[in-house]
């Protein structure tokens, strides 16, 4: 991959581009391996989730973030013919641990709000490649992102202020 981020921050930031199309294969990776990130990031929110309800679908969406990395590799695959295996989160190149955050309603709604963008941003990604299954791959991982912004909205009342 060229032009790697070198922290976990720069790399969000730079995803958060991918909505306005013009993808290519190594931002692909890139979006993958920042997928296997995002597991890490709401395995560590379930730690503090005040309830089980809570922990439970924060370690849901871990799993499914996680899950999104491993369909953009099939999707590279596709597109490539080459594998892109993901690693463990603390071999990722560009992995920094982020500032906890903190699971409040304040805060969880600001996370529904990016996963709702991640819609949009997939939407990006699936106008950047005329492959029909690779671009089923990226709706489908758009689909979910949306329905995380949905399920966390749906239990603010079960959290602080």
């Amino acid at each position: 991959m060229s032009n790697m981020p070198t922290t976990t921050g720069e790399a969000f930031a730079r995803i958060g581009a991918f909505k306005d199309g013009g993808v290519t294969v190594d931002d692909l990776k890139l979006l993958a391996l920042a997928e296997a990130i995002g597991k890490a990031l709401y395995d560590d929110m379930a730690t503090r989730a005040p309830n089980a309800k809570v922990k439970a679908l924060l370690e849901r969406h871990g799993d499914e973030e996680l899950r999104h990395g491993h369909r953009l590799s099939e999707a590279i695959e596709i597109l490539t013919g080459e594998p892109f295996p993901i690693p463990p989160v603390e071999q990722i190149p560009f992995y920094t641990p982020l500032d906890p955050m903190p699971v409040t309603r304040e805060a969880l709604r600001g996370l529904a709000q990016g996963e709702f963008s991640g819609k949009d941003l997939y939407n990006g990604v699936a106008s950047s490649f005329t492959d029909p299954k690779a671009i089923a791959i990226f709706n489908l991982n758009g689909d979910e992102e949306a329905e995380h912004g949905r399920a966390i909205l749906a239990i603010l009342d079960q959290l602080p202020e």
